[in-house]
């Protein structure tokens, strides 16, 4: 298989924007990388100029401890599935899934083996005969992957490939493309702007933001111990809840006056930015070692089966405060509720959005 680097990796454009700044990442051999961020954050021109589609303006990129900065795509041994399939209407899923090898002169025998073995994998064995428009997305989205597979390639990319699914088969391709990737253990980078994608896919998971690495680690440590408030805004659904506070000698303030303990981190007066997530705040009676009690009014509800939301208002502050509630035990409309939460669950943002560590975080490099 394949190790992936990219050192120092820059994109401009000759209008002067510049896509990529300097992008660092090593991508271990059958790793599966999962690049995340929103729409212009540059994942995208990442992907291209791995694939070769971009040039890079500086840096290096390494596959396989070789250099290939200056080899045309077909010369990098990368298979890339789009989100749009690409595959040729007048062919059947066969010839679709058999071109690559045809072109490269790959022997008959060979290419039926591998195209037959492929469609078994992915269960298309009975469709090859089909053309693509007589399939489902789905299994449009399966010969497209089929079609990679069959050329063993090095490293796969895939730039967004579950778009254009309805939502219930995004979740069933979501698990078939895990699935695929450990089996045959090929390096992977996957772009997505979908973060529950992100989240249930990747080893480790690259969040961007213009065009800059914000943070690299495990979907768990990067929910957990979000390097930015950028990142901590970015995953999660719904979104961290954001509290504007005011440094104190035993902690933070918010503005309507309430003390939030935490351990001395700020000085005195720096105002900062206290995020908790929604399934961290619960009714103050259920915690003993609470860092604050928060006395909100229920103003809307969205049930959601096993948990119910519940947007809240605390006075003084505009924004809702969401709330994760047990769905059998859901408030009404117009209640009033004391909320509770942990300083282990506490996340503390300065003024540049960059996280003020409470404790010794754990680390994880892109490198």
């Amino acid at each position: 298989m394949a190790t992936l680097r990219l050192n120092g990796i820059h994109k401009r454009y000759p209008n002067g924007i510049t896509a990529l700044h300097g992008i660092d990442l090593s991508v271990a051999d059958g790793e599966l990388i999962v690049v995340v961020g929103p729409s212009g954050c540059g994942k995208s021109t990442l992907l291209r100029t791995v694939a070769g589609l971009e040039s890079i303006s500086d840096g290096e990129l390494m596959i396989n401890e070789q250099r290939v900065n200056a080899l045309e795509p077909a010369e990098r041994d990368i298979a890339m599935v789009f989100q749009n399939y690409a595959l040729y209407p007048h062919m059947s899923v066969f010839d679709n899934m058999a071109y690559a090898l045809k072109n490269r002169g790959t022997p008959k025998d060979e290419i039926r083996r591998r195209v037959t073995d492929t469609a078994r994998l992915l269960d298309l064995a009975e469709l090859l005969d089909r053309r693509p428009r007589h399939l489902s997305g789905g299994q449009r989205q399966r010969v497209a992957m089929g079609r990679a597979i069959v050329r063993e390639p090095q490293v796969f990319l895939f730039d967004e490939p579950l778009s254009n699914l309805d939502a219930k088969l995004r979740v069933q391709m979501r698990l078939e493309i895990r699935r695929l990737q450990k089996r045959l253990g090929i390096t992977s980078v996957y772009v997505t702007h979908d973060q529950v994608e992100a989240m249930t896919l990747a080893d480790r998971l690259v969040v961007m933001n213009g065009g800059h690495v914000e943070q690299c680690g495990t979907p768990m440590m990067l929910y957990a111990q979000p390097a930015t408030r950028f990142v901590a805004s970015f995953l999660g659904s719904p979104a961290m809840n954001f509290l504007p506070v005011t440094a104190h000698r035993d902690g933070v303030v918010l503005p309507n006056g309430v003390e939030v303990a935490l351990p001395d981190m700020l000085s005195e007066g720096r105002a900062a930015t206290l995020g908790i997530r929604p399934e961290h705040l619960v009714e103050a009676t259920s915690m003993a070692d609470a860092a604050a009690v928060l006395d909100v009014t229920v103003e809307m509800l969205e049930p959601l089966g096993a948990d119910t939301l519940a947007y809240t208002r605390l006075p003084g502050l505009e924004e809702w405060l969401v709330v994760r509630l047990d769905g059998a035990h859901a408030a009404r409309e117009g209640q009033r509720l004391s909320l509770a939460f942990a300083v282990a669950h506490c996340h503390v943002f300065d003024s540049q959005g960059a996280r003020v560590p409470l404790a010794e975080p754990e680390t994880q490099a892109c490198q």
